[in-house]
């Protein structure tokens, strides 16, 4: 495949030099991916297409992996373009307000639960906070919306990935985005592991994460899914002290049953 010349493409205008040259590089590496189609490219393409070096592509695309915005074909290791800028463009053009939409039905679950429940959506390998409701009780549990986890290890993640269909080597991205630093606690999940709970999570209609991403800490999610949109999940999180494996049962039940209720038009629960 002959590599697209960035001069062809249409950009917004440039006006002097990038301030902050590392992100037009990145920019610059999105626009050709873009053009690049499915078939994607080659390292070596890529930095000829962009007047680059192949060591500072190599960089720049495996940041753009970690987000979603970049993918490598495990088959013939082009690059393609990732799921990432769908999203964005998405949320652009529908002006979606998840967190205000779903504000009946956490609120709900919260009530109800006595616990603490989280609205979360995927982000590549991660699960992106979009919202939280805290119990009246106090719960000591490290969470900020807008905020990332793996998604290998939080049952929010687990629920969107059964829902969405990821099986076998699908998983095998998110099981190695558990290997982090030292500086990222919780725990690392093999893709055997990741395979069992996700099936699990099928199976049931809902997922459980028991001290993997927390200690003393155990979560309840359940995913919605819409057409021509991203899914979204809601899980229910407490110490692992009142979520026992019978709580976490009736936990998923009324997930179940308040998203059921609650859910704002066009998302469905997760068969």
């Amino acid at each position: 495949m002959t590599a697209p010349d960035p001069e062809e493409k249409p950009t917004a205008p440039v006006h002097g030099a990038s301030p902050v040259g590392s992100v037009d590089k990145a920019l610059i590496l999105l626009e050709i991916l873009a053009g690049a189609g499915p078939e994607g490219m080659t390292l070596r393409d890529i930095a000829e297409a962009g007047g680059l070096n192949k060591a500072s592509v190599h960089r720049l695309l495996r940041a753009l992996m970690h987000r979603g915005f970049a993918e490598q074909s495990a088959r013939d290791q082009r690059y393609r373009l990732g799921t990432a800028p769908l999203g964005l463009a998405q949320a652009y053009g529908t002006g979606e307000n998840l967190p205000t939409l779903f504000a009946p039905a956490l609120a709900s679950i919260s009530q109800r639960s006595q616990e603490l429940v989280h609205l979360g959506q995927m982000d590549g390998t991660r699960v992106l906070y979009l919202d939280k409701v805290e119990p009246e009780r106090t719960l000591r549990v490290w969470s900020r919306v807008g905020s990332r986890a793996p998604a290998a290890r939080t049952a929010m993640g687990r629920a969107m990935l059964a829902a969405d269909g990821a099986r076998g080597d699908a998983l095998t991205a998110y099981a190695q985005a558990t290997e982090g630093g030292a500086d990222e606690a919780g725990s690392v999940i093999s893709l055997q592991h990741l395979t069992e709970v996700v099936d699990e999570a099928a199976r049931r209609g809902w997922s459980t994460e028991i001290e993997e991403n927390e200690p003393g800490i155990a979560c309840v999610g359940v995913a919605l899914t819409r057409t021509g949109g991203r899914s979204v999940a809601v899980s229910v999180t407490g110490p692992l002290e009142r979520m026992g494996a019978a709580r976490r049962k009736e936990v998923g039940a009324l997930l179940r049953e308040e998203l059921s209720r609650l859910a704002p038009a066009g998302f469905e629960l997760a068969r």
